[in-house]
Parts: C-alpha cells; sequence; structure tokens
C-alpha cells in the first residue's frame, strides 16, 4: 500500500479532538493490516476553502494540525478548488 486518502466532511467541525480520533483510525489500520507507519502515508484533504466561502472552512486549520499528531502525515490544500452552490462540496471545474 502506498498510502492512505482521507478526506474530512461536514461532520465535526470545529472538533479539536479530530486529529487524534484520525490517530486511532490510522493506528489500528496499520495494526490490522501489519502496516509500517514509516512507510504509509496519510494524506488528508481540506474542506472547501475559506476562498470559497467554504461553510466548514474553519477546520481547515484543525485539519492543519494533523502532521502533528501522525508524523507520517500531509495536508491537501484546497485553495482555489471551486465549490458548489452549497459551499460544503467541491464541483468538478479546474482549479482559478
Amino acid at each position: 500500500m502506498k498510502g492512505i486518502l482521507l478526506h474530512q466532511g461536514e461532520s465535526n467541525t470545529g472538533d479539536t479532538l479530530w486529529p487524534k480520533k484520525v490517530k486511532i483510525v490510522y493506528d489500528n489500520l496499520m495494526k490490522d493490516l501489519n502496516l509500517d507507519p514509516n512507510k504509509v502515508p496519510l494524506l488528508s484533504g481540506e474542506t472547501v476553502n475559506e476562498d470559497q466561502n467554504g461553510k466548514c472552512g474553519s477546520m481547515n486549520k484543525i485539519i492543519a494540525t494533523l502532521p502533528k499528531t501522525i508524523p507520517n502525515s500531509y495536508v491537501i490544500s484546497s485553495s482555489g478548488c471551486k465549490a458548489e452552490p452549497d459551499f460544503l462540496h467541491f464541483n468538478a471545474s479546474r482549479l482559478s
């Protein structure tokens, strides 16, 4: 396995314990699948960014702290990604 992709949805917005909850899931995956966490990164995408009026954009500040909890994790920016009119979901248009 080359890595694990994670995308936070609109539930839990503002939950500062989110990184610790993700770590529990990640650690369980590593153990259950007999994977080396040093070789299997966690890639976490941001929610619709505040630059697109994302309703959960404030969660990106919490998502940004994930590498402090899981050293081999990386945050994928959503900056510039277009949002649907609900400002919760991304649409299929290209970056601005």
